[in-house]
């Protein structure tokens, strides 16, 4: 396995807006032709002038590549990259044995490398290492197809110990034959430095005109060093096609500016004092309805502004001024903002003033935000009780109307996550943190099963379609049953991100990691059907616009994502440290930011219109 981290790349820019209307095919086709000329562009001040650049072939070649991104073989095998290729463990890892040990793949791969290459007329093809066995070969049979016998060499990673002890196996031929390196992957341009080394112990004395690979990270010490100082690297993927770019999809040098306007621009109104609490990192998120913008801060008081101006409407204070404080997600419902609090209490607010319709202790501390079911007059809560040293909690129902007490049931320890409801199963779903998770009956209170968590779970599980979904701090996406807690199944995330709040949309459920990936995961299968790079760890959960996502990120940056097209398009930079999501409605954007106060932002009318 090969691991890779994806430090690399153009600064963040602010994208001006032209024509939007794009073609799948044609996106990607105008973001490989951008990434080709970034790279020849980036490399000229140091390495080369243009005319040699030209001379090596980095654009003059990019007419070939772009004729194979446009082809259903292509788009094929970039799908299969990430279900066969692309492995969790704490990091996100390549190999592409298992993608390419598949004869269908192997040869769609082998003819569109050679379409690749063949212009610069190779009379051998050299392959490093086990890993771009299948690939030297599937290439040389396409070539063999189209009327060209090539040799092939393949290098080992070390000389052979007996026999004919070899390094390079293979028929030598003839000093100066025109040769093309052949592997599956690039990073580092490591596996170059060995074919010279092993070329020359052998005494192989070629001409190499290119580099062909699979999959190319695209680095600057790899092949973009390559391109412009020896040879062209002909990559049939790059990091950037599977959406491994901090910038968006269709980002041009040298500003890397895309087509998409900014989502948002200058903050329409910016509070600078409201969090202060530097010890627990974890704060607030807002809530933006009925011509206010709601948020609550970490002195367990809730704040009602108007949305236009910024002016304070309100102000409410909590019984008491706990430590974390507030640190739910505030929920908004029929006039009412209805807010958990670390002192215990959940409380329902009249929207318009802030007056108490009804507050009650319900344990020692909530972590949790309160669930909401509308349609039967209660909501759900996990709380925590300290117990006398002997930590428990419990999932209680409070009648909408009073707050009174319907049920509870208890937990073994602490459960500071979110209770899921599944209404088509009248069933809740909630995470303990004693290593379980649990579905209790929303009507009567009682347990339906529990099952390990497989790690600890402090966001919000999701359900659908008859199942529940969370995700561990172990770094384990877990899929069961919703009747009957059976495991469906579970595959590693990436590195673990803590308090995840889930997202299911359309077909998939959606998950950040700890170090900058967003990622969509099949609901039926949990195949990974798509991911992104962002600047930072995001923060909570993607939040939805229409047909968009949005993510903010640890240190304030925005990305926004066109979901049905499985793209970035815009990203940008608010500025703050965050670890709880933004809100949006209508035409807003609201962050309550751990260092910078609360900023709210008009969203651009484009993105209104076309979500």
């Amino acid at each position: 396995m090969r691991v890779f981290t994806t430090d690399c790349g153009p600064p963040p820019a602010r994208p001006s807006r032209r024509n939007t209307t794009c073609t799948a095919f044609a996106c990607r086709l105008r973001s490989a032709l951008s990434s080709m000329f970034y790279a020849s562009e980036a490399q000229k001040g140091n390495t080369m002038t243009e005319a040699s650049n030209t001379l090596l072939g980095v654009p003059a070649h990019a007419d070939a590549l772009a004729a194979i991104r446009v082809s259903s073989e292509w788009e094929t095998l970039r799908r299969q990259i990430y279900t066969r290729a692309i492995h969790f463990t704490t990091d996100l890892r390549f190999d592409f044995r298992e993608l390419l040990s598949d004869a269908r793949y192997m040869q769609m791969a082998g003819r569109l490398m050679w379409e690749a290459i063949k212009r610069f007329e190779p009379q051998v093809l050299i392959g490093p290492g086990l890993g771009a066995a299948p690939l030297l070969c599937s290439t040389a049979m396409a070539a063999l197809a189209d009327g060209c016998v090539l040799q092939t060499l393949m290098v080992r990673d070390n000389r052979k110990g007996h026999n004919r002890k070899r390094w390079v196996e293979g028929r030598r031929q003839p000093d100066g034959s025109r040769a093309v390196i052949v592997d599956d992957y690039m990073e580092s341009g490591s596996a170059v430095q060995l074919i010279d080394t092993a070329l020359a112990a052998d005494g192989h004395v070629l001409d190499i005109r290119a580099a062909g690979v699979l999959f190319d990270m695209w680095q600057p010490l790899g092949s973009r060093q390559l391109s412009v100082s020896r040879f062209p690297v002909m990559a049939l993927f790059k990091r950037h096609d599977i959406g491994l770019s901090r910038d968006c999809f269709d980002a041009r040098p040298p500003t890397m500016k895309g087509d998409y306007p900014p989502f948002v621009e200058a903050p329409l109104w910016h509070r600078l004092d409201l969090n202060s609490n530097a010890e627990y990192l974890y704060k607030s998120t807002p809530a933006i309805a009925g011509g206010a913008v709601f948020v609550a801060d970490d002195s367990s008081r809730v704040w009602c502004h108007d949305a236009g101006t910024g002016d304070i409407v309100w102000r409410y204070d909590s019984v008491q001024r706990p430590l974390k404080g507030i640190v739910q997600r505030l929920q908004y419902a029929h006039g009412s903002l209805v807010v958990g609090c670390y002192d215990g209490t959940v409380t329902r607010l009249d929207a318009a003033d802030g007056r108490v319709r009804w507050r009650w202790r319900q344990g020692s501390s909530i972590h949790a935000t309160p669930t909401l079911d509308l349609g039967h007059k209660r909501l759900f809560v996990n709380t925590e009780q300290w117990n006398g040293g002997k930590p428990c909690g419990h999932l209680q129902a409070l009648d909408w109307e009073t707050g009174r007490l319907l049920w509870v049931y208890r937990h073994d320890y602490w459960p500071p996550a979110t209770v899921a409801h599944d209404p088509a199963h009248n069933a809740l779903i909630a995470a303990c943190n004693d290593g379980t998770v649990c579905c209790v009956d929303a009507t009567m209170g009682t347990l339906r099963w529990k099952v390990p968590s497989s790690g600890l779970v402090r966001g919000q599980p999701a359900v659908a379609r008859g199942r529940a979904y969370w995700a561990t701090e172990d770094g384990t996406l877990v899929c069961v049953d919703v009747l009957t807690g059976e495991a469906v199944w579970h595959r590693q995330y990436g590195n673990p991100l803590a308090h995840q709040f889930l997202l299911v949309k359309a077909e998939c459920v959606y998950v950040l990691d700890g170090r900058w990936h967003l990622m969509a995961f099949d609901l039926a299968t949990g195949e990974l059907r798509w991911l992104s790079r962002l600047r930072a760890p995001g923060c909570g959960c993607p939040v939805e616009y229409g047909r968009y996502l949005v993510v903010l990120s640890q240190g304030g940056e925005i990305a926004v994502f066109d979901a049905e097209r499985e793209i970035k398009v815009w990203e940008g930079l608010i500025g703050g440290q965050y670890r709880q999501p933004p809100a949006l409605s209508n035409d807003l954007f609201a962050a309550a930011s751990n260092d910078e106060g609360l900023k709210v932002f008009r969203v651009s009318p484009f993105y209104q219109h076309s979500r």
